[in-house]
């Protein structure tokens, strides 16, 4: 985590905390701040590169050996932070602060004591998860270790004591004085006069007074206006929650509208482009009012005479209405986009420019999403939405930085018929549904309350107007009770407020009707069922990087693809140890898939080295490697060329069929270790791809693969050839790995001993023929593609010398950050699906059921298969 994140979560107007500083002397620092916030807690920091690397510990350090404490990881804090303590203010961070500890420290890995070498090897250690430090301080001394908790999320670290002379089962804790001042938390805290003092003086922070020359406002991009805007959309979610780093909002009843302001001309546009300038005259006049020009996005509102919130009010215009736009964030402003730049950062610009607007609302965000809640609950509000305050503005995108939390079930659906009234009404009720990814309307339930006697007949005349002969949905309606069924074409969306959903994706019992929604189309309007927040996406953080150098390389050959690589500009910087060896990582800021960074792809490697690296030791590597993307073009690397690593081996061969402008030796990687792994990832690899054998015993495989390759990407037939697989294995007596391909398919990996390759080849060939003979009507063996039709292809082709596959736990180049995941047999069933295992849900899976491939490799188990499989030949 960078000082940016730090930045970015305050407000330095309104808060003197501080913003730089830089350390002097040649010793590391740490210090630990007692700091009673939304909970009391400890601020353990420790001194690396100039800032201080910090965590929260809910219970505060122990020294009782061997007792760990969580620590959990948050953003870095400036150096100068290190002596404050009294009262911030009203905000982020917002509490009573004391120096409860300070002093030096070092680490004990490396026996060199200088201060540059030290902070190269606590980077090292903090990348690979365990940090080992002795602290020098007043109240805590001697050896501790603080260790990644890959059991508790991304952030999570255990501090622990170490065993010493220091140790002690004493509480610590209850010395509660600051070791600068000598009051407690309660004696800083009874001066309320005096917010925030320092042991060291502190620079003025003077406030913004105008929107004209703001600092975060230059950071955003020079760009005309845009034309149109899609606005960001929020991913439903079951319940509330708290979490650092975000912030909560109202969820306004109304209409989604974004305001363009171009010198004095205001464009009201709903969330599909209608435009609502002449509906809603009223806030298009008080837009013109604000400062400069803008595309802001918001909510119109209405309020009726109770002074409550009406969707009824605003869906009709109503002119005795109240009206207000609670606009919630900006994305340009004055000729610069500022979509790139963090929501606090766009929230901010905002509320500056609103202010004092009666109509024009700054839709305000608060600290505590649960207490919000409760409060929308009271109030009868819609709901409540939490924001990532980091997150980027997407257009169209709904992802998990946006995420929504209705204090009842309510949900758009498109209307797709009606059902006959048998005592007299216009109709007894509204069928509707959804669309699904194939862009397929399903039915999912019926609504028979809510409307008014008064305006069914006018929804009827809507309804015959659009009645068409067939039913608009792909699947069957159920419950009609008996009565007759009109359908329409799918073009009317209407809001409903329901019970719960069935586990069959239905609405349980039926929905009420709450109004008709002009301003979306039909098209958009998809099934929202929410998420448990434990699902979402952690919040993704950025290591701190350096300014970019300039290197100079070897020339590569004439056509070599280095020549590509080595082209891509580099906007990013940093050199880390790892293992005694110096690996560069470059852009790691850099967009891998939406929402996952090339810093969280290399921590992912990382963490999951011990179970790759024994199915990558001593094999030659291909390098597909990704450099725009995952799923941007890529290129193929084989020979380095001299631009390996120290720590990584090399396996040279001659090239069998010689090219121009090609070395006639190619230099294979070979990766056995952390730095190599993390330095094929940094370069581009999004996948690892070994040989099937080693540079042992280069000749002879390992074991044979078959690839399941469905041409039509129809997992069924994957799980269906997959369980015929397993018939032919279990009659043979053969022991087979199967695990996911990471992309559509699937991969069945037999261990073997002694076979050439050309033999190898000719046993998967006639495997895979059994196989297929199990499954014909779904599955072929045959190689041309235009004679496939849309069977499943049985593949044997991976069966010869220099062949590779993706290695178990490699994250594949997909459209999504899908891994390559050992299965259990048990597994394979119809409901196995690939896309649940991700580079955020692996690390669950491992500590759940271990490493399933640790035995590929048994000799007792390849011997034992090669005497079955000699019989095949």
């Amino acid at each position: 985590m960078s000082l940016t994140e730090y930045k970015k979560k305050r407000f330095f107007d309104k808060t003197p905390e501080p913003t730089g500083g830089k350390p002097t002397d040649k010793k590391l620092h740490f210090v630990i701040q007692k700091h009673n916030a939304s909970h009391l807690h400890y601020d353990f920091r420790l001194e690396l590169r100039g800032v201080l690397k910090s965590w929260a510990v809910p219970k505060g350090p122990s020294m009782k050996a061997g007792e760990r404490r969580l620590a959990m990881l948050v953003e870095d804090h400036p150096w100068d932070y290190r002596d404050f303590e009294g009262i911030i203010p009203s905000g982020y961070g917002a509490g009573t602060v004391i120096v409860w500890d300070e002093g030096t420290y070092e680490t004990k890995i490396i026996k060199e004591q200088g201060k540059h070498t030290q902070e190269h090897s606590i980077t090292s250690q903090f990348w690979k998860g365990e940090i080992k430090f002795t602290l020098h301080g007043h109240k805590i001394k001697g050896d501790f270790k603080i260790t990644k908790a890959k059991d508790k999320g991304e952030n999570a670290w255990y501090l622990m004591k170490l065993k010493d002379k220091y140790a002690t089962t004493k509480d610590v804790t209850a010395k509660d004085k600051s070791v600068l001042s000598k009051k407690t938390l309660e004696q800083v805290a009874a001066k309320p006069e005096r917010e925030w003092e320092s042991h060291k003086p502190a620079k003025k922070v003077t406030a913004t007074k105008s929107i004209a020359e703001p600092i975060v406002l230059k950071k955003g991009i020079k760009a005309p206006m845009p034309a149109s805007l899609s606005p960001m959309l929020c991913t439903l979610v079951k319940e509330p929650f708290n979490k650092d780093g975000w912030l909560y909002e109202v969820k306004w009843d109304g209409y989604r509208v974004v305001a363009f302001k171009n010198k004095n001309k205001v464009s009201l546009r709903s969330r599909s482009g209608i435009d609502y300038s002449d509906r809603y005259i009223v806030i298009r006049n008080a837009a013109k009012q604000l400062e400069g020009n803008f595309v802001i996005d918001g909510e119109v509102v209405a309020f009726n005479e109770n002074g409550e919130v009406s969707f009824d009010a605003v869906q009709k215009a109503n002119p005795d209405a109240r009206l207000a736009y609670y606009v919630f964030d900006m994305v340009w402003y004055d000729g610069r986009d500022i979509m790139q730049l963090p929501l606090i950062e766009r929230k901010e610009i905002l509320k500056t420019i609103t202010a004092d607007n009666e109509t024009v609302k700054f839709s305000d965000h608060f600290i505590d999403g649960v207490e919000l809640y409760s409060q929308a609950q009271k109030l009868g509000l819609e709901g409540i939405v939490a924001k990532n305050e980091l997150s980027t503005y997407e257009p169209g995108g709904r992802g998990s930085d946006w995420l929504k939390i209705p204090t009842a079930k309510r949900q758009e659906f498109v209307i797709g018929g009606w059902a006959e009234s048998a005592n007299g009404r216009a109709f007894r009720s509204l069928l509707f549904g959804a669309y699904n990814k194939d862009k397929q309307l399903e039915w999912i339930g019926r609504s028979g309350g809510g409307y008014k006697e008064k305006e069914m007949p006018g929804i009827l005349k809507k309804l015959k107007a659009l009645e068409i002969n067939e039913s608009p949905f792909i699947n069957k309606i159920l419950d009609t009770k008996g009565a007759a069924i009109h359908y329409v074409e799918p073009e009317l969306v209407a809001n409903f407020k329901f019970a719960t959903w069935t586990t069959s994706g239905r609405i349980r019992k039926p929905a009420t009707f709450l109004g008709f929604r002009y301003d979306k189309k039909a098209t958009n309007v998809v099934r929202e069922v929410p998420l448990s927040t434990k699902e979402e996406d952690k919040i993704i953080e950025i290591p701190k990087v350096k300014e970019s150098k300039t290197k100079n390389k070897v020339a590569p050959t004439e056509n070599s693809n280095w020549h590509e690589i080595e082209q891509i500009p580099i906007t990013s910087e940093d050199k880390i140890v790892i293992e005694k060896c110096a690996v560069e990582f470059t852009n790691v800021e850099q967009e891998i898939w939406k929402g996952v960074t090339k810093a969280e792809l290399i921590t992912y490697y990382n963490d999951i080295s011990p179970y790759i690296l024994p199915q990558l030791r001593n094999r030659p590597l291909s390098l597909h490697i990704k450099p725009h993307g995952a799923t941007a073009p890529g290129l193929y690397i084989k020979d380095m060329e001299g631009r390996q690593p120290d720590c990584a081996g090399i396996f040279s061969t001659k090239r069998k069929h010689p090219k121009a402008g090609k070395r006639n030796t190619i230099d294979y990687l070979v990766c056995n270790n952390t730095p190599t792994l993390l330095y094929l990832i940094n370069l581009g690899c999004i996948d690892v791809n070994p040989w099937t054998s080693t540079t042992d015993d280069y000749l002879h495989p390992d074991f044979i693969v078959i690839d399941l390759d469905p041409t039509d990407d129809d997992f069924k037939k994957v799980i269906n050839t997959a369980l015929a697989a397993k018939k032919v294995f279990d009659k043979l007596k053969l022991k087979a790995f199967p695990k996911t391909s990471g992309k559509t398919g699937m991969h069945l990996l037999i261990p073997c001993k002694g076979f050439t390759f050309p033999v190898a080849r000719t046993i998967a060939v006639n495997i895979c023929k059994k196989i297929n003979e199990q499954v014909p009507e779904i599955s072929t063996v045959e190689n041309t593609i235009s004679k496939r039709g849309n069977k499943l292809f049985i593949d044997y082709n991976q069966n010869d010398e220099a062949d590779t596959i993706a290695a178990a736990y490699s994250i594949r180049p997909a459209k999504l950050p899908t891994v390559s995941t050992p299965l259990e047999w048990k597994e394979v069933t119809s409901k196995l699906n690939p896309h649940d295992f991700t580079i955020k849900t692996i690390g669950k899976r491992l500590d759940k059921k271990g490493d399933l491939f640790k035995d590929i490799l048994n000799e007792k188990t390849k011997l034992a298969n090669s005497k079955i499989l000699k019989k095949l030949l």
